[in-house]
């Protein structure tokens, strides 16, 4: 009996340690704390929640998991004690609209992108992203790979939900796109790609009510969620429908065009009815009613609208990081744009209002930054610009990080093991230089960010990345 006992015991240490996550060697290049027992302490702790934050407190973190979080822990035997006086924890943020590709430098009538499977992994952990959603794959098979190689231990990046491509009838014209043509075609798609790993589908600009009335029946049978960028259904239309996710905040709402026409894309007239419309017009809190009452959440990416003129070429600071063709082309475009943006203006100004009235409304808010259109949105440094702008729409500082960690986690239904620095919850955390419930901008000060309860060292990651968005 004894002899069993032994054997079961070494069967499942054997079990627990082959279990253990084997880092590469490139992966461990950009390790700071390798899984242990750590006491961090002396932070300044927003956990999360959208409290306010606390000072003076410890986090214990054990292997992948947080087992304590106090004043004055006590360290145990085994424990590295780090003291971290005047630096700042936040929770490892879940982002929800990025992607794995970006813009590709070519002429200003063509658009086209190219996958970033090196750089962008990297820049999102160095960001502080622990785990992200691909709102939109271009290369499903690569995100899915990505997510495999990540999980595996062979490359650093955050955890993935990876999305489906941009589900869409014929009309966008962008050739890394495909178009389906019928109901039908949608629904055996939906089951294709979940067959090969995908967990979220998105649907896109020009497909019916009847194609989403199915996608969404079909994608929730496969346990997935269905976010949508739209144009030819409106917002009521979707939420009653069933949809889950709206992108894009209210700049993708047809809802407010006068006389719209049944089931077409106008996108000039849906831009010019947002433009028309009183910023505190009964129209937009009656449709944001609807979507709460419905429960659709809506992703915030006001980072892609932010506009030129007295703002940073590539906000978040990430100019280096880009490839000198992508470099130049994006510097072009910001200078022609200075001081001929004052309708991008009005509309971010008017679209700032709107999301926080839907936060206010009990509606669930998540965050996400779309690397996509012109370039100057930069995996991780606009990540951090994001929560920058948060602020600037009237959130405090502990709403910004809620939205950008716990919301995401809440609609990803994995708050109970993310999103919040708590005991029992997994260890995925951010470490900053500087006290950041005083001065957002101190995002920008990441040093180590916890991902599964190892520690990466941030500016390791970003150097990794350095001049190389845009070719790799």
């Amino acid at each position: 009996m004894r002899n069993l006992i032994f054997f079961v015991a070494l069967f499942l240490f054997h079990v627990y340690v082959t279990g253990q996550t084997k880092l590469s060697n490139e992966t461990k290049a950009y390790v700071s704390y390798e899984k242990g027992t750590y006491l961090l302490q002396n932070l300044t702790l927003i956990d999360g929640n959208g409290t306010a934050a606390k000072t003076n407190q410890d986090i214990l973190i054990v292997n992948d998991k947080i087992e304590k979080v106090g004043a004055d822990l006590i360290a145990p035997e085994n424990a590295t004690v780090i003291n971290m006086m005047g630096k700042s924890a936040i929770p490892g943020l879940v982002m929800l609209h990025e992607h794995l590709f970006y813009p590709k430098s070519t002429p200003e009538h063509i658009y086209g992108v190219d996958q970033m499977s090196y750089s962008f992994p990297k820049l999102y952990l160095a960001a502080g992203v622990t785990t992200m959603r691909t709102a939109g794959s271009i290369m499903p098979q690569s995100d899915v790979n990505i997510k495999k190689a990540i999980q595996n231990g062979n490359t650093p990046g955050p955890n993935m939900d990876v999305t489906s491509p941009h589900l869409d009838r014929e009309g966008l014209g962008i050739y890394e796109l495909g178009a389906f043509n019928s109901t039908e075609q949608f629904v055996n798609a939906i089951n294709f790609y979940a067959d090969m790993g995908v967990t979220s589908i998105k649907v896109y600009n020009f497909i019916t009510r009847n194609d989403l009335k199915a996608i969404v029946k079909a994608a929730h049978a496969r346990n997935m969620k269905v976010t949508g960028h739209l144009c030819s259904i409106t917002y009521r239309e979707a939420a009653d429908i069933g949809i889950d996710n709206l992108e894009h905040g209210f700049f993708a709402s047809s809802d407010f065009i006068e006389n719209k026409t049944d089931g077409e894309c106008q996108p000039f007239e849906m831009h010019k009815s947002m433009l028309n419309l009183p910023i505190d017009s009964e129209k937009v809190t009656d449709l944001i009613a609807h979507l709460v009452k419905k429960n659709v959440a809506l992703t915030s990416t006001i980072n892609v609208f932010e506009p030129y003129t007295n703002r940073e070429v590539v906000p978040g600071g990430g100019i280096d990081a880009l490839f000198t063709n992508s470099k130049d082309k994006v510097y072009k475009r910001w200078a022609s744009k200075q001081g001929k943006d004052s309708l991008d203006y009005v509309l971010f100004n008017k679209s700032k209002v709107w999301e926080k009235m839907f936060f206010d409304a009990g509606g669930l808010l998540v965050a996400g930054t779309d690397p996509t259109y012109d370039g100057r949105i930069v995996a991780g440094y606009a990540n951090m610009r994001l929560l920058e702008l948060f602020v600037e729409m009237g959130f405090t500082i502990p709403e910004a990080i809620q939205i950008a960690s716990f919301n995401g986690a809440k609609y990803l239904e994995q708050e109970a093991s993310i999103g919040t620095i708590e005991p029992s919850k997994t260890a995925d955390l951010v470490i900053i230089d500087g006290d950041i419930s005083k001065d957002i901008s101190a995002i920008r000060s990441i040093e180590t960010v916890f991902k599964n309860g190892i520690g990466y060292d941030s500016k390791k990651l970003f150097a990794a990345a350095k001049g190389l968005v845009g070719i790799r």
